[in-house]
This record gives C-alpha cells, sequence and structure tokens, in this order.
C-alpha cells in the first residue's frame, strides 16, 4: 500500500473514532433541540382554559434521555385532556358530603352527578408526530457533520 493511501487509512480511522466517541454528544445535543421544537408544538395545540396546563409543559434534560411534556404535580388534569375520559359518576370525597358547583348563576348541590365524559384533546401526540420523522435525519445530518469535521 502506498505511503499516501496508508495515511488516509489512518486519518479516516483517526475521524471515525473522534466521530464514534462525539456522535452521543451530538445525538444528545439534537434531542435536546428537538425537544424544544416538539414543546413548542405542544404548547400551541394545548386548549387553554386558564393556561395551567400550558404553563405546565416542560422538558427535562437528563444523562440519557430528554423528558418533554406536562408536569402532573402542576396539571394533574394533562392525561384527561389529551385522551379524554369515558361518562362516569362523581361524588363527594366525604361520604357523607355533598358536591357544590354553579350551573349559570346558581348553586347546586348534589350526592352525585353523572358526567357525560370529555372529548379528547390531544396536543402531546400530535405534537411529537409533527416532529418525529425529522429526528433521524436531523441526527444524521448532525453526525455527519461532526465526522466531516474530524475527518479535516
Amino acid at each position: 500500500m502506498p505511503a499516501e493511501a496508508s495515511a488516509d487509512v489512518t486519518r479516516l480511522a483517526e475521524a471515525l473514532r473522534r466521530t464514534a466517541t462525539q456522535a452521543d454528544i451530538t445525538t444528545h445535543d439534537v434531542l435536546v433541540q428537538s425537544a424544544n421544537q416538539i414543546l413548542a408544538g405542544m404548547e400551541a395545540k394545548v386548549p387553554v382554559k386558564t393556561g395551567k396546563l400550558r404553563s405546565s409543559l416542560t422538558i427535562k434534560v437528563e444523562t440519557d434521555r430528554v423528558i418533554i411534556g406536562p408536569n402532573p404535580l402542576a396539571a394533574p388534569y394533562a392525561a384527561y385532556v389529551e385522551y379524554g375520559t369515558r361518562p362516569h359518576e362523581i361524588r363527594p370525597r366525604n361520604p357523607h358530603g355533598v358536591l357544590k358547583f354553579r350551573v349559570g348563576g346558581t348553586w347546586v348541590y348534589a350526592k352525585k352527578v353523572n358526567h357525560p365524559g370529555t372529548q379528547a384533546q390531544p396536543y402531546v401526540l400530535p405534537a411529537f408526530m409533527d416532529w418525529v420523522d425529522s429526528l433521524g435525519t436531523m441526527a444524521a445530518e448532525a453526525n455527519v457533520k461532526v465526522f466531516k469535521n474530524n475527518a479535516k
């Protein structure tokens, strides 16, 4: 093998080694960037009544993953908005208590209420699906850039 080819193969091998170690970092960076885009999509799609659910949407970056979604402590009803509910019966927490709620301007008291259920208003899955197809491409492009820089 000519010396030039041997030097090129050695440079290529070194570039591949550097790229392999940097690929995890690059992929993590792409995930964080994607998470920000997904979060923006969720914020645009989430139904707003008080704004509490939208303000609970967060990104949590860990060493091996990125978690995006509503904070269940801040908005414990988030899953009901995403998936809806079936018709169900509502009873007071205290077995001897009553439910109190307003209908129009009138206070109503009841021992139980038959709730008709709520329709799903998805905002997490649609925002994710809008970006899922581009995640692989983004990661590949970022890693190709790292490889090209390492090959120089």
